[in-house]
């Protein structure tokens, strides 16, 4: 088992995890630096007291611990108040009304170009409010329309005058939070701009040390781009070069979703320390005998932190980076150190930079996926060895994703709700090609004005890349290559994680109690399972959710869910409706074909027809594509008029005011949201 007295980073970590969670849920605010400095002082006191006054005392050690662990607790809400740009005077968002605004922004980013909009990361530099001019910070995304004949790239000055609108909160039960997602990255606003709304100032603006990583990955990405590789193959390797993955489609990560090897498009500690392992080898060509020890720290971490500023600062590049830095720093002043000491923190050092990123999916997968591979890998690893060391690496390939896999198989079934099936044969042979196209890219760039070199690197790189989506669309198939639909709660998530605790506590120690402890925790999950399943058999719920231009709504009958999805794509599915099914355990979903239908005629649908609407008794009335409604005052009981987004805004002000004027409750799912009740 793993000595935890080694480590202490992890009795750091507790106290300033919990804060984090507590600044999150309770709120940050600015009296909070008073208890910080109070807390700071406490800490100084009991350290010195502890330093001078050397007697054993229980009394004082145990002031000593509490003042270290209420340390870290105000440090973490002092960390996170200072994280968010919203709570420094200066910010833009001070300065926002509800109206156009005239304001000087920077490209910070590489232009996406979709089919509607170029998307652009911007900073603003000032914005006019009551005719005064405020020298202003903060980032935000700008929709320009696609018929725009504006060339932008990193470094563009434009002058806008637009609306600066809020980020909307999620409008479906259990949908994804984006609005969250992207305040977590300081950023609260967007802009929808025309054309006319845009002018361009400059397209570059004064050099940046701060752009020089982003402008490196803009020339890199425009020579991929440039070069002759098929569009696929691009995408790829930009992801896979300097983790610029905004142009891989939808269909190619599901594809990779599915087979379990997602991690490998987009940038990640694997290809951190494949650059790292690079660089070394690199320099030992130049000084066999390591004596400029010191020469090779500097080398290194300048290449190193470089590769990090170009792909953006990703926790799982940060989490590495940091990692093999003080990996690096050891062996080179001679100071050695526990791994999991170094990991842990590394970790600590990312959360008091970004504490929001307790919350990021991939950090907390990075790090689960590290300390798998560091305990467990070296466990499987004694098991059974080949001779042949084909066999051996293949074999040491299965067992790290094996290990990585079941630290990180809580958090993905919490977070993704489901499993790839074919993981393991996923990996092995996905990763090698991978490292294949990433050597290719890189000798391209190397290589970039050499035509027959790289002509033919771009021959493999395109042939491997399309044998790469070959096999991952091997696996992305319902039946065979993964199991969707998982319901899996915070509950659940708690429970296996125990379970997998408990299990290597087993095979560890080999004792009798963990071994009943065990089946106590199983025992209590199951009847817990059971009790949960049966409360929802007893729910009976209609819900009309929130999709742009589309009628869709279902009827859930305990863990049976009559739904209608033939307006719906396979997109839209995933984004808006998905994430609610995935909460019902033993799911099962029928697709209404029928444009009407009733449920203990509570409940009416107008979709494609007219119909004798003013014998109507129902508590519901369910309104689509701009369907006439002929409203009475003869109701038994007053009916909820509900108009779905398949109807146009004109129609929903029309209706809205012939409900009000007949004193009928109206509800706007365009405006409003899913409509969701208890039946």
């Amino acid at each position: 088992m793993i000595n935890f007295k080694s480590i202490p980073f992890f009795k750091i970590l507790f106290p300033y995890i919990f804060g984090i969670i507590c600044a999150f849920k309770i709120g940050t605010f600015s009296q909070m630096h008073i208890a910080f400095l109070f807390a700071f002082l406490f800490l100084c006191i009991t350290f010195l007291v502890q330093r001078f006054y050397k007697s054993h005392n229980k009394l004082k050690k145990t002031v000593y611990i509490i003042a270290i662990n209420v340390f870290l607790f105000t440090l973490a809400f002092e960390t996170s108040y200072l994280y968010n740009d919203k709570n420094k005077p200066n910010h833009y968002s001070h300065f926002v009304t509800n109206s156009k605004q005239s304001f000087f922004v920077t490209v910070d980013d590489i232009p996406l170009l979709t089919e509607k909009y170029t998307k652009l990361l911007v900073n603003l530099n000032s914005i006019e409010t009551n005719n005064k001019w405020h020298a202003v910070f903060g980032k935000t995304i700008i929709y320009l329309k696609t018929d725009s004949d504006l060339k932008l790239s990193i470094g563009s000055s434009l002058f806008l005058n637009s609306k600066i609108s809020d980020i909307n909160s999620p409008k479906n039960p259990e949908e994804f939070d984006y609005k969250d997602f992207l305040e977590s990255r300081n950023i609260f606003h967007t802009v929808f701009a025309d054309r006319q709304d845009v002018q361009l100032i400059s397209l570059k603006n004064k050099f940046q040390v701060s752009q020089i990583g982003t402008v490196l990955k803009s020339h890199l990405v425009s020579a991929l781009r440039d070069s002759q590789l098929s569009k696929e193959a691009f995408s790829i390797c930009s992801a896979l070069l300097v983790g610029y993955d905004d142009e891989i489609d939808s269909d190619t990560m599901q594809s990779f979703s599915h087979s379990g090897t997602l991690h490998i498009l987009s940038v990640s500690g694997m290809h951190t320390g494949v650059l790292y392992v690079v660089l070394i080898y690199v320099f030992s060509l130049f000084d066999k005998y390591d004596k400029r020890k010191k020469l090779k720290f500097v080398f290194v971490m300048t290449f190193l932190w470089l590769f990090v500023l170009i792909t953006g600062l990703s926790p799982s590049i940060l989490r590495a980076a940091i990692m093999l830095s003080l990996v690096l720093f050891g062996t080179t002043f001679y100071k050695q150190g526990n791994s999991y000491n170094t990991l842990l923190l590394s970790s600590f050092i990312l959360l008091v930079y970004n504490p929001y990123l307790i919350k990021d999916v991939g950090f907390l997968l990075s790090y689960s996926a590290v300390f798998g591979i560091m305990y467990l890998y070296p466990k499987f690893q004694k098991t059974y060895t080949f001779e042949n060391k084909i066999l051996q690496n293949t074999w040491a390939g299965v067992l790290m994703s094996v290990a990585a896999t079941i630290f990180t198989l809580p958090i993905s079934l919490y977070f993704f709700h489901q499993f790839p099936t074919w993981f393991v044969f996923s990996n092995m042979v996905i990763i090698p090609i991978s490292f294949v196209i990433m050597g290719a890219a890189a000798l391209f760039l190397i290589s970039y004005k050499i035509v027959i070199i790289n002509h033919f690197l771009v021959f493999i790189i395109n042939g491997a890349t399309s044998l790469m989506l070959w096999i991952a669309h091997l696996t992305d198939n319902s039946k065979y290559g993964y199991i969707d639909f998982i319901s899996f709660t915070k509950i659940d998530f708690v429970f296996l994680s125990v379970l997998i605790v408990l299990g290597l506590i087993i095979l560890s120690q080999k004792q009798y109690k963990y071994l009943v402890t065990f089946g106590i925790v199983v025992i209590t999950w199951t009847s817990l399972s059971i009790l949960s399943y049966f409360q929802q058999t007893q729910n009976k719920e209609f819900i009309v959710f929130h999709v742009k231009q589309k009628s869709v709504y279902a009827l859930r009958l305990g863990n049976r869910v009559y739904i209608h999805l033939d307006d719906i794509n396979q997109k839209d599915f995933q984004r808006f409706v998905k994430p609610y099914l995935i909460t019902i355990a033993s799911l099962k979903t029928i697709n209404i074909k029928t444009d009407i239908i009733k449920y203990d005629d509570s409940i009416t649908f107008y979709h494609h027809i007219n119909a004798n609407q003013s014998t109507m008794n129902s508590n519901y009335i369910i309104v689509s594509n701009d369907m006439p409604l002929k409203l009475t005052t003869n109701y038994k009981t007053k009916p909820v008029v509900v108009a779905d987004c398949s109807n146009s805004f004109k129609f929903v002000r029309k209706l809205k005011k012939q409900c009000a004027l007949l004193d009928v409750p109206f509800y706007s799912v365009k405006e409003k949201g899913a409509f969701h009740i208890n039946l």
